[in-house]
Order: structure tokens, then sequence, then C-alpha cells
């Protein structure tokens, strides 16, 4: 079965040669209670309609990251740079700026003692 890189998401798309089906691995949950799930493509038909989905999904998926965006500039008087900034850390693993320092540009709060 031959495999197509996949970096750092958490499925993988091969080739399974004896059933001529794209095979899709996806993972989900960590750690102990991580498991892989497999679904086949039999058609180039249904591969079509999935692509379709999928896209449809991204598609939905941006819209409403894009209203929130909005919300939060419009309603919560969000610095549009800043609340990118934020949404780019959250998704970095190495980051570790605490997003509310990132969207106001304050400094975290000592505990006094």
């Amino acid at each position: 079965m031959s495999d197509q890189p996949a970096g750092q998401l958490p499925f993988r798309v091969g080739f399974d040669k004896q059933t001529s089906e794209v095979v899709v691995w996806m993972t989900f949950g960590a750690g102990s209670k991580q498991t892989t799930r497999r679904r086949s493509i039999n058609s180039l038909e249904a591969l079509a309609v999935t692509v379709a989905e999928h896209r449809h999904e991204a598609f939905l998926q941006q819209g409403l990251a894009d209203q929130l965006t909005r919300a939060g500039v419009l309603y919560l008087g969000a610095d549009p740079a800043r609340l990118e900034a934020a949404v780019k850390a959250l998704s970095d693993p190495s980051s570790t700026i605490p997003v509310g320092q990132i969207l106001r540009g304050t400094a975290p709060a000592q505990a006094s003692g």
C-alpha cells in the first residue's frame, strides 16, 4: 500500500492496490485514548462526492470564522491584527504567550504575596 506524506495532519491517504481503493486513516484523541478509523473510497464518483463535502464544510467553517472575527472587532472592540495573532498563537503548539496578553497587549497579572 503506497501512502501520501501527511506531515502533522491527523489523517493520511493511501491506495490499496489489492482492492483498488483510496484509503483514509483518521486519528482521533490523544495518548491512550487515541483511536484510528479507516475509510475506503471505492470509486472515482465516491471520491468526487467526498472532496465536495470537505470543500463545502471548509467553506462554511471559513465563513463562520470570518463572521466571528467581524463580531469580535465590532462588538468586543478587538484589534483585528491582535485577534489574528491570537488565533495563530492558538494554532502554534510552541506558543507560550497568554492569549489575553496577545489580544490586549498587557502583561499577565502578578500574584501578590
